[in-house]
């Protein structure tokens, strides 16, 4: 990845459905990224990963960032921000063109990738993305780099990202009004899979899921490129409501016993079944008592259902093949006891859980112990991502024109990839 070299202090917000969290770094003279300040709080204003309430989101915002900002001691000015929820949507797609000379140049290069742009879009919906994948001179076999190659037609495939343009247009004026400008936008899982994939595994092949609160996202990597993108509107909040009707009780309740004795094992929820738990139901005198086992019965089908999902896609794409490192989970739901273990027998390959590691063994001391957790994956790679280039000085006053140049900034950065 070719980036400036930069200094200083960067932040990084992570808008989930369930929390805030941002995260303060500074960046010393060889543009590595020490973490001096960390805040998080509840988020309200989101329903499966999209913002539906801008001042509840702003409040939850405004605290995450005092928060931050008190222990890293300096005011934040601009942030990298993530994109997720049911509206994102990708696929491939194909280009072709006559190369005008006898050699490929960047303008040939330039022109494949518009022509597999060329698709129809859903409406109010917005190029995130074009990752290029592979090329094809003359229909023979598939290269990473086609310049200053001999042919008559070259073949392109790129993998798309659409998103929105009103779930971008409201996370930047959520942050705008809560008092920072947006200097990036970026997906999420690209962003978790900066934090928690090793160059190794993105080269061989493998898969992440990160199972967030309001939102399962996934993304699969070969020859160190996404070859695959999914957004899941379906993650941990689904899990919470669920033991909250199926069990009849509150669902702050719900969340409580997920946390504490959740489980997808089938050997732990056999033997769970003459164990039982009361459960305050918020009022004087109010108590129910649980079935343990009934709460992992609740629990598994759930994330059955996921992996189910998952395994759809993986099927329906033919995408088995391209993963022989298997898949990597991560988020808040990869906390889920035993949830490894359901996953690897669901899918029938190795599964691991990825949790925030330092980019080297120099750079240990910078990632604070608080940070090295699945619930920190993709705030912490949008850290990684914004340690790159960065232009906060020229961002525009209007919200149109922020939103113009972050989507030039989106289009650009995809490059800096390959």
């Amino acid at each position: 990845m070719n980036h400036k070299m930069m200094t200083g202090p960067l932040a990084a917000i992570d808008i989930g459905t369930t929390k805030i969290v941002v995260v303060i770094a500074h960046i010393d003279g060889k543009g590595r990224s020490e973490v001096i300040g960390i805040g998080k709080h509840p988020s309200h204003g989101l329903k499966k990963g999209v913002i539906i309430n801008i001042a509840l989101t702003v409040d939850s915002i405004k605290a995450a960032l005092k928060e931050a900002e008190a222990m890293a001691g300096i005011k934040v000015e601009s942030v990298c921000v993530g994109i997720s929820g049911g509206h994102i949507q990708s696929f491939n797609s194909t280009g072709v063109v006559a190369i005008k000379g006898k050699d490929v140049t960047q303008y040939d290069i330039d022109r494949v990738i518009e022509a597999a742009k060329a698709i129809p879009l859903a409406k109010d919906h917005y190029i995130l993305h074009v990752l290029p994948q592979y090329f094809r001179i003359d229909g023979q076999e598939y290269v990473f780099d086609s310049l200053g190659m001999y042919g008559v037609r070259l073949e392109a495939q790129v993998h798309i990202i659409t998103g929105a343009v009103a779930s971008a247009q409201n996370i930047i004026k959520s942050c705008e009004l809560s008092g920072v400008r947006v200097s990036d936008i970026v997906l999420e899982q690209l962003a978790s899979a900066s934090a928690v994939l090793t160059p190794t595994e993105q080269e061989m092949g493998v898969g992440i899921l990160d199972i967030g609160g309001g939102t399962c996202d996934f993304a699969i990597y070969k020859d160190g490129k996404i070859r695959h993108s999914k957004v899941l509107p379906i993650a941990g909040n689904h899990f919470t409501n669920d033991i909250a009707i199926g069990l009849g009780i509150p669902a702050e309740r719900a969340e409580e016993l997920k946390k504490l004795y959740g489980s997808v094992s089938k050997q732990k929820t056999l033997h769970a079944h003459n164990q039982y738990i009361d459960v305050s139901l918020g009022y004087e005198g109010g108590v129910k008592t649980i079935s343990v086992q009934a709460l992992h019965e609740i629990i598994t089908l759930r994330a059955e259902e996921v992996f189910d999902l998952f395994l759809d896609e993986i099927n329906q794409y033919r995408l088995r093949n391209i993963m022989p490192c298997g898949l990597v989970l991560t988020g808040g739901g990869s906390l889920l006891a035993d949830i490894k273990d359901l996953a690897s027998e669901k899918l029938d390959m190795p599964v691991r859980v990825g949790f925030p590691e330092a980019l080297s063994p120099e750079t240990e001391h910078m990632l604070p112990d608080s940070l090295r957790n699945p619930i920190y994956a993709t705030v912490y790679g949008l850290v990684i991502n914004a340690t790159g280039e960065r232009n906060v000085g020229d961002i525009a006053s209007t919200d149109q024109a922020i939103f113009s140049r972050v989507l030039k900034r989106m289009r650009s950065w995809i490059y800096d990839l390959f």
